[in-house]
Formats: structure tokens, sequence, C-alpha cells
């Protein structure tokens, strides 16, 4: 690995074929939810993908197919999740925007594989278009926080 995304834009690479391209159909690798409570937030388990991405290498499937049902399934449970955290009471009232941002929504196959579904189900989704998804915006949000609350008079400069 010479940076630090290395992994992630290879896997992408090998996943543009079957996915953008057209080589096939995949059926998404399934990954579980656990449901979360006061002390611990609901999380993706990704056991099952890992049963089911094992089978496929021991069965020589084409690593690019492999790419792709990893990129569908984890796009498929993003949305789930999603669905799932504005079903709960506290959020059922929610306006139906979602947010994606984070470096991993530059990867344009899971970027369109959760704007796709979620787009299908009813949610506007807000994604980057001028500042990047990543550490950039991130920066460039707090940036813009503290010069906000420098002009309000909440904070001082230090010097």
């Amino acid at each position: 690995m010479t940076f630090e995304g290395q992994g992630a834009v290879e896997l992408e690479k090998l996943a543009e074929d079957w996915v953008l391209g057209g080589s096939g159909s995949v059926v998404p690798y399934t990954f579980s939810i656990t449901p979360g409570d006061a002390r611990s937030p609901r999380q993706l388990d990704p056991g099952p993908m890992w049963r089911g991405l094992l089978d496929d290498l021991a069965s020589g499937e084409p690593v690019g197919r492999i790419a792709a049902r990893f990129h569908q399934g984890l796009g498929a449970a993003i949305c789930q999740m999603i669905s799932q955290i504005l079903a709960t009471p506290e959020l059922s009232q929610a306006c139906g925007i979602v947010a994606l941002t984070g470096g991993c929504f530059q990867n344009k196959i899971l970027l369109e594989c959760v704007t796709d579904r979620l787009e299908a189900k009813g949610y506007r989704c807000l994604v980057h278009s001028q500042v990047p998804s990543n550490d950039g915006g991130l920066a460039l949000g707090q940036a813009a926080i503290a010069a906000a609350q420098l002009v309000s008079g909440d904070i001082t400069a230090q010097r």
C-alpha cells in the first residue's frame, strides 16, 4: 500500500465492470444489523457477508463479481440501517432528507447504490458537489463554525 485509501480504491475498480459496465447482475452479500440499545448503537454485522465472500473465493468466482457483491451488499445494508433509524419513534417525523458524507462516499459505486435505493424509498439525498466528502470537507466545516463563533462573539481568537 502506498496511500491510506488504496485498498478501497482498488476494490471499487475491480467492481466497476460488474456494476457500471453491465458485465452481469449480482446478488448482494448480506449484512446483519444489530439492534443496539442505550449503551451501544446499532451496528452493521459483516459476519454473513464474510461467509458468502469466502464461499465465493473458494469456488473460484471472479474477483470483480465478488467486489460488486460486496459493494451492492454494503449499500443495501446502509439503506436498511437508515430506514430502521428513521422509523424509530424519535425520528419518525423526520423530514426524509438524508445527508451522505464521509470518505466512503467518494466511492462512486457505493454512493450511487445508496442514493438510488434511498431515493426509490422516497428519501431526498444530499451529497457533496463543491466540497470533498472526506477530511477536506470536515476541515472546511470546522473552519466555518469557528468563523461564525468569532463573528458572533461566542468565542475569542487565541494568539
